[in-house]
């Protein structure tokens, strides 16, 4: 097990059972403005997520229903929301708001939050990892 995972674990704040109960978002593409300087913010920039969310889904092995679990689309769909309508200059508050989005349900105990900024770096690639825990405010 990586160091990030055991620290995600942990941040989720789950019991034993169900605590390593995942529902993840790879690859998310967004569009956003973002960036530090004014060449960056003429237009909308294309960037990666991976969403990973700490969600006891024992319910929803039992039932069968979308109600008893996050339903991915309409996750994708409001993280992209927060997206496009943010104008941060960083990519760290854009992880933050992304998180707070989906902690707004309470079903979530964590949040794990990474981006990715293709071209920001020459020959690289630059990524974000944020993880925040529901009931625990950043400092």
């Amino acid at each position: 097990m990586q160091k990030s995972e055991k620290k995600f674990q942990r941040a989720s704040g789950r019991s034993a059972e169900g605590a390593d109960d995942r529902v993840s978002l790879l690859r998310l593409s967004l569009r956003t403005t973002i960036g530090v300087y004014p060449e960056e913010r003429r237009d909308f920039r294309d960037l990666e997520a991976d969403v990973r969310l700490a969600v006891d889904l024992r319910a929803a092995g039992r039932s069968d229903d979308l109600a008893d679990t996050i339903d991915y689309a309409a996750l994708a769909e409001r993280l992209r929301a927060v997206a496009a309508a943010s104008r941060f200059r960083l990519l760290e508050a854009l992880a933050e708001a992304l998180s707070a989005e989906a902690l707004r349900d309470p079903r979530v105990g964590a949040a794990e939050i990474a981006l990715r900024k293709p071209d920001a770096v020459p020959e690289a690639l630059a990524e974000v990892r944020i993880v925040r825990r529901r009931g625990r405010a950043a400092r």
